[in-house]
């Protein structure tokens, strides 16, 4: 079973209460799922999207990063733009993790330069070899 929106408007709720005196703040959620929602109790799919759109005008990024399912029909069904799938293998799962590093290296940089971390997560990454993905 896969809670999903539970876990995502929960999730997202304790980080609110976190950073609630915190000013210009950088969020970055990941969502990393095998699977859809089929369980949730106590939020919807439309709720957690709400909250979504809300947060990303307050400097938060969200991606969702999945495999089993298709990844990017439900991140865009959540307002999630950033998403990556992968093949449930070592290679497909190594190749995850290279990409999603590099992202957020490339999104770290951004942040220490003042530049604008809108732009799409996955687009345009530095490599570990020094090529940009495009």
């Amino acid at each position: 079973m896969t809670p999903l929106f539970d876990a995502i408007g929960f999730a997202i709720n304790k980080m609110k209460k976190v950073l609630k005196h915190q000013k210009d703040s950088n969020v970055l959620v990941t969502i990393f799922t095998d699977g859809e929602e089929n369980a949730s109790r106590e939020y919807t799919g439309n709720q957690v999207k709400t909250m979504i759109e809300n947060l990303k005008n307050e400097n938060w990024t969200f991606t969702y990063i999945g495999t089993d399912h298709d990844v990017e029909k439900i991140a865009i069904n959540l307002s999630i733009t950033n998403t990556l799938s992968f093949e449930k293998n070592s290679e497909g799962i190594s190749e995850m993790f290279v990409n999603e590093r590099n992202a957020r290296n490339n999104y770290y940089k951004k942040i220490s330069s003042n530049k604008d971390t809108k732009s799409n997560y996955f687009d345009e990454v530095d490599n570990d070899d020094g090529n940009l993905n495009r």
